[in-house]
């Protein structure tokens, strides 16, 4: 029965993350890091021997200090991916922005040109074709 907070504890988990699937909310590659811990509170929770067993052969003092380091090495990881793809979406931005102000330099290049080039009679005499043929539309 000492198992019964850590299983409420992973049904929590796995139904939030379910649903903040569903809600597109969080994409699924980011649950892997939870349904890793799920998987590792299970099997802790449902084998409590396991725990001192895995924390003496890999040179522990006390499980706790093992779960400690688990958890730790397991809030690195996550850091470490979440910069990657914050520096990916820094990338992606930088290089929309870059395109946008080509963009809007190039509208305003070709609208001087066209602008420049007509006598302001026949400037207006585009004009109000234009207008023109947006009211026969």
């Amino acid at each position: 029965m000492s198992y019964v907070l850590p299983l409420l504890f992973v049904i929590a988990t796995i139904v939030t993350m379910v649903v903040l699937m569903r809600r597109r909310i969080m994409k699924e590659r980011f649950t892997v890091w939870w349904a890793v811990l799920s998987i590792g509170v299970v099997v802790f929770a449902v084998f409590p021997p396991l725990l001192p067993f895995v924390a003496e052969h890999l040179g522990f003092q006390t499980p706790s200090n093992f779960v400690f380091f688990v958890a730790s090495l397991m809030l690195l990881l996550m850091s470490v991916q979440f910069s990657v793809e914050i520096s990916q979406l820094e990338e992606k931005t930088r290089t929309l922005a870059e395109q946008l102000g080509i963009l809007r330099a190039q509208t305003e290049q070709r609208s001087e040109v066209t602008t420049l080039a007509l006598t302001p009679e026949t400037a207006e005499l585009v004009e109000s074709q234009e207008q023109t043929a947006d009211s026969d539309d």
